[in-house]
């Protein structure tokens, strides 16, 4: 199912359809894809993997536009995207969404609104989350296939993918470990689990939001619980200073670190678990 919202004009439906277009050229990540008499401009993120549709149509497609305030003229505009989406890739969405209707001066109008309303991006998002909740009622046994984790743990999961590059040249992935996500998950629930993993050798990023290190040592592989390792040796565990809530091990802690893992007792997995795909996790 699709989210969809409408663009309208005040007084009238003209609009320099030529800067909209210079706007889309500008952006590397939105393409053009003709379907019929519409012109779809397809968003895709390059990194997060998902899409957002800009689509200008040769008439109308706003349901009972007749009921609408007749001051506010359709524009054939629209913007329609996947209703499962994480509200952190909407939000990237409605940062568009929200740039073009400032620029061109659009209001905008969603099927649950009584009339057209001013574009505002957290009345958007809002109603987004409202909808996605309302489809996960109806469709709980599709919902169910998927793996789910916290809106505000998944919003800080995105972030931290999206920096990562610039850690890479901040830090130096040669001398230390930018650490990678890898999501797992029982049969038995839908909750996911966010885990990482380390080889005992070299300095390593801690991600935001981890339940589970991976201590991926030849000799002594074992799944660690990260609160049980906090608790153990947080003095090894140093703030990033200026990126929040992301945590390093450097080069002088390695070897505490290391030894606490191996020579300490933790609770061992008392589940199966199996390796899930991030685009599999939902947040609601």
């Amino acid at each position: 199912m699709l989210f969809k919202f409408y663009y309208l004009k005040e007084g009238t439906r003209v609009f320099d359809r030529t800067d909209l277009l210079t706007y889309f050229q500008a952006n590397p990540n939105i393409t053009l894809e003709r379907n019929g008499e519409n012109r779809n401009y397809t968003y895709h993120h390059p990194i997060l993997d998902f899409d957002a549709h800009f689509i200008i149509s040769n008439k109308s497609s706003i349901p009972h536009l007749e009921r609408l305030n007749p001051k506010y003229y359709d524009v054939n505009f629209r913007v329609e995207f996947d209703i499962k989406l994480p509200t952190y890739c909407v939000e990237l969405i409605l940062d568009i969404a929200d740039e073009i209707a400032k620029m061109f001066k659009f209001s905008v109008y969603n099927e649950s609104y009584e009339d057209v309303v001013t574009f505002r991006k957290n009345t958007l998002a809002k109603t987004f989350d409202i909808w996605k909740n309302a489809y996960k009622n109806k469709n709980e046994e599709e919902i169910a296939s998927y793996s789910r984790i916290d809106s505000a743990l998944l919003s800080q999961i995105y972030n931290y993918i999206l920096r990562k590059p610039k850690l890479e040249v901040l830090l130096d992935r040669n001398k230390v470990q930018i650490s990678d996500y890898f999501f797992m998950r029982t049969d038995k629930s839908r909750t996911a689990f966010v885990c990482m993993s380390w080889d005992g050798e070299n300095p390593f990023i801690i991600p935001p939001g981890i339940d589970i290190l991976y201590f991926k040592d030849s000799k002594y592989p074992k799944y660690v619980a990260m609160q049980e390792l906090t608790a153990k040796a947080d003095k090894l565990l140093k703030i990033l200073d200026g990126y929040g809530n992301i945590k390093m091990v450097d080069s002088k802690s390695i070897g505490k670190l290391r030894k606490i893992i191996i020579k300490s007792k933790f609770a061992p997995l008392t589940v199966e678990l199996k390796e899930i795909k991030l685009k599999n996790i939902l947040d609601i």
